[in-house]
């Protein structure tokens, strides 16, 4: 096995830029915005190179925020605003708009105006969005569902109260998800619930700092067992793999041993787990093979943005 790069972009971040999904799920495409203010542009390339291709524009007024693909791969669900948060200076008003985005034709379509939202999923079969509600300090303040079957799109807004700090994610078929909760200071929490029906939430048992969805399962996954207990950041380590079956309830211990604590995601066909490595920082990464539990040592340059297919 040898390094290779088989090509690159400079990823532009603001706000909650960060927390898009910039890999498609099936590993082929990525995403990212260029520029990011004052008249953003989304693009579209193949993670094996070649010409980008602009999928949505915005006037000089707006500023790209956060998005996630589709669960299919063939579309985009995106945030913009004109970063007034808060505050927002004399006779200032928030605009901030959610759009979707068909790659293929590139067909745009805005959904919905009015908040700062991170796109969460959007099941193209189902027809529905949801996304997070966020603001100025982070915090998330809400989960809302936009209908794409009714015109107008109908919202539904659900409230967190308290509102948490946390991280939303979707599963590989959009049809669940997540809310992790890792901060120092509190206890870890996990709940899960389908993609329309947030009042149907469920609690996890979970000692873990994050979780991700395997990929093609109805399967939570995460590092528990940390030690020293309680602790938080990278330098941790966790000694139990678990996987937790929303469909059926089953929590299985896949792996036991010293890892790193946090779980930073799976190949695109789920058949191995990605680990932050033990008592290092997030560059080194163990991969490990769910069927066989052959585990590799890999180096990285930077952070890990996601698994992609390059055959």
């Amino acid at each position: 096995m040898s390094d290779a790069v088989i090509s690159s972009f400079a990823p532009k971040e603001r706000s909650f830029s960060s927390l898009s999904r910039v890999v498609s799920p099936d590993g082929r495409f990525v995403a990212y915005w260029d520029p990011i203010e004052s008249g953003p542009v989304l693009r579209v390339r193949s993670v094996l190179g070649g010409d980008a291709r602009a999928v949505l524009t915005r006037p000089s007024g707006m500023s790209g925020n956060a998005f996630t693909w589709s669960s299919d791969s063939t579309g985009l669900v995106v945030a913009v605003d004109n970063n007034c948060f808060g505050i927002c200076g004399t006779g200032g008003t928030l605009a901030a708009e959610l759009w979707t985005v068909d790659v293929a034709s590139g067909a745009t379509e805005k959904i919905a105006t009015g908040s700062i939202w991170l796109p969460v999923a959007w099941d193209r079969a189902a027809k529905l969005v949801a996304a997070g509600v966020t603001g100025e300090g982070g915090y998330l303040t809400g989960y809302d569902v936009v209908d794409l079957n009714l015109q107008p799109h109908p919202v539904r807004s659900t409230t967190f109260r308290p509102t948490v700090i946390g991280r939303l994610k979707a599963s590989g078929d959009a049809r669940h998800v997540m809310l992790s909760v890792g901060i120092q200071g509190s206890p870890s929490s996990l709940a899960w619930w389908p993609i329309a029906q947030p009042e149907r939430r469920a609690t996890v048992q979970f000692d873990g700092l994050t979780a991700e969805w395997r990929p093609g399962t109805s399967e939570i996954w995460w590092m528990d067992g940390r030690e020293p207990a309680g602790c938080v950041g990278e330098m941790c380590a966790g000694t139990e793999l678990i996987s937790f079956n929303v469909a059926t309830g089953a929590r299985t211990v896949v792996l036991r041993g010293r890892f790193g604590s946090l779980l930073e995601g799976f190949r695109v066909d789920g058949s191995a787990a990605i680990i932050s490595a033990s008592s290092t920082v997030r560059t080194e990464l163990t991969l490990i093979e769910i069927a066989t539990g052959r585990m590799a040592n890999v180096s990285i340059g930077g952070f890990l943005a996601g698994a992609v297919r390059l055959r």
